[in-house]
């Protein structure tokens, strides 16, 4: 039997195979520069970036709340619940930013970085949209019928365990991903 993290590592090289990183780079600098035009000055600039950090994050965890139960009962996702469960945690995410975003401007405040803080905010709202981005796809490919034999091992184990191997992926992914950007610049 395959390990966790050989199942979960063959599942992203098939997901991510055909996958464009500089079609991918580029679009993911493009709403960041969205953002940028968005805003008229810095303090614009930084909160915007804090709100769509704060989407993205929570977007994720609730991809993965709604994960976890599937492999407890060792179940494939119906896409169209899942879709439904999203918009509404969607919904409750931007109901709830006024009282995320401080949590999170308060978390970073903490954290110690070489880079000033927009350069920061910028690298995390790269990351944080490649981790929401790549944990839909796999959360796409896990609904897809076709792809059920690839997924069937992560049954075989703790259903916290493969919700932490994911993470783990999707965050390398995303960071490796913007981490080629800033070399080639």
């Amino acid at each position: 039997m395959e390990s966790l993290t050989q199942s979960v590592a063959t599942i992203f090289k098939k997901l991510l195979i055909h996958t464009d990183k500089d079609e991918l780079r580029n679009e993911v600098n493009h709403h960041l520069l969205e953002v940028l035009k968005a805003s008229e000055q810095q303090p614009e600039y930084i909160r915007s970036l804090t709100e769509h950090i704060v989407i993205h994050v929570e977007s994720t965890k609730a991809l993965h709340g709604i994960l976890q139960p599937l492999l407890m009962n060792s179940k494939y996702p119906d896409l169209e619940g899942v879709s439904k469960l999203m918009n509404r945690a969607d919904e409750r995410i931007r109901n709830d930013l006024d009282n995320l975003i401080p949590l999170y401007q308060e978390q970073l405040e903490k954290e110690e970085s070489v880079n000033n803080k927009v350069t920061q905010l910028e690298i995390y709202y790269t990351t944080t949209m490649m981790e929401r981005r790549l944990t839909y796809q796999f959360m796409d490919a896990f609904g897809t019928v076709s792809n059920k034999e690839l997924f069937q091992p992560l049954f075989a184990f703790p259903a916290e365990e493969v919700g932490e191997t994911i993470l783990k992926y999707t965050r390398t992914y995303a960071s490796l991903l913007f981490e080629k950007t800033l070399n080639q610049n």
